[in-house]
């Protein structure tokens, strides 16, 4: 190896054709030519990273800097929400996820743009889930602010970050991070979810207000749903009556036009753990729309995830976690992407 910082002594063993002594003039002309261009190059690898580092770095004079920096730093795993509206599908923060549990989380419009550049930049790997289980890796086609902004928000100071991914048919839900698996359930056996589901326009129907009879013109929806809490799947069945409600009808002692009832098997056979029941018009509660079920807190179950049927809350967000023999509320999301 030459060593470009000794000199060289010429002696009468090296004559001038000596490819040696011809070699190392020119080597040393190379290394000038070569050296700045080595480090333009070691510049550009180190700019990314120093992006990062600086984006990330916490600034002593601001508070609210330290605390996002200090949050970011930890790298905790994120869960996001799928948004669909007229500028297309985006991947947008909702909580983060971990043995605390399902929290939200709110950064300053600094800290948002140093978790765009460390979540959701182009490559980035996140996983898709759907029916409660992880697809393979997605990475991010691009970020919020990678280059030209995706969009903007009329009068926002804060806006929360929208994605770009390739989403895979039925997803709700991404993460920065894989989850633990789920517990192992039985599936349900043939004729099982008929028999689990007889008593909903005999009985549970009828005690929300909705007849038999009537319950034939609502649309149905089914999901099985294998959340761990119990040894038999959960049993989700979501009613919706097409008719459009004026919005002058009061909803007390007017049929319901959506119903929600959630199936759990007990001691008998499958019981509701669950109905929630509204006219769905402006005087009354929101329909609900059944997103997936998500195991928040790392405890091997999983959590029901439900939306709303409007289009003006995308990430308005419901989490329901089973406590003894009920789901009950755990906590709601009605944060927007503008939220300054």
């Amino acid at each position: 190896m030459v060593d470009f910082r000794a000199p060289v002594h010429e002696t009468h063993s090296v004559t001038f054709s000596s490819p040696s002594a011809i070699a190392i003039p020119r080597l040393r002309g190379l290394a000038r030519r070569c050296l700045p261009l080595g480090f333009a190059l070691l510049g550009a690898a180190c700019g990314t990273a120093d992006r990062v580092k600086n984006a990330l770095w916490a600034d002593q004079g601001d508070p609210v800097w330290q605390s996002d920096s200090t949050l970011l730093a930890a790298h905790p795993n994120v869960l996001f929400r799928v948004t669909r509206d007229l500028a297309g599908p985006r991947i947008v923060p909702l909580a983060t996820l971990g043995p605390e549990g399902f929290r939200l989380f709110t950064l300053s419009d600094r800290g948002w743009r140093a978790f765009d550049l460390d979540y959701l930049h182009a490559g980035k790997s996140l996983m898709p889930y759907r029916g409660g289980r992880t697809l393979a890796a997605t990475p991010s086609t691009r970020g919020m602010w990678e280059g030209t902004p995706l969009d903007t928000i009329r009068g926002c100071s804060i806006v929360l970050p929208g994605a770009l991914a390739s989403i895979p048919d039925g997803v709700e839900f991404f993460t920065s991070d894989t989850r633990p698996p789920l517990k192992p359930v039985t599936p349900l056996a043939a004729g099982e979810l008929q028999t689990a589901t007889d008593a909903i326009p005999t009985l549970i129907a009828p005690a929300s207000g909705v007849s038999m009879s009537m319950l034939r013109r609502y649309r149905r929806e089914v999901h099985i749903a294998e959340t761990g809490n119990g040894p038999r799947p959960t049993i989700v069945v979501v009613y919706d009556d097409p008719e459009v409600v004026a919005d002058s009808i009061s909803p007390i002692g007017a049929r319901p036009r959506h119903l929600v009832v959630v199936l759990d098997k007990g001691v008998y056979g499958y019981k509701p753990t669950f109905t929630y029941a509204t006219l769905g018009n402006k005087r009354s509660p929101p329909r609900y729309r059944y997103l997936d079920h998500l195991d928040v807190d790392n405890d091997g179950k999983s959590e029901l995830v439900f939306g709303l049927r409007i289009k003006e809350a995308p990430l308005y967000t419901i989490v329901m976690r089973y406590e003894v023999d009920a789901w009950r509320e755990l906590l709601r999301n009605e944060r927007q992407r503008c939220h300054g």
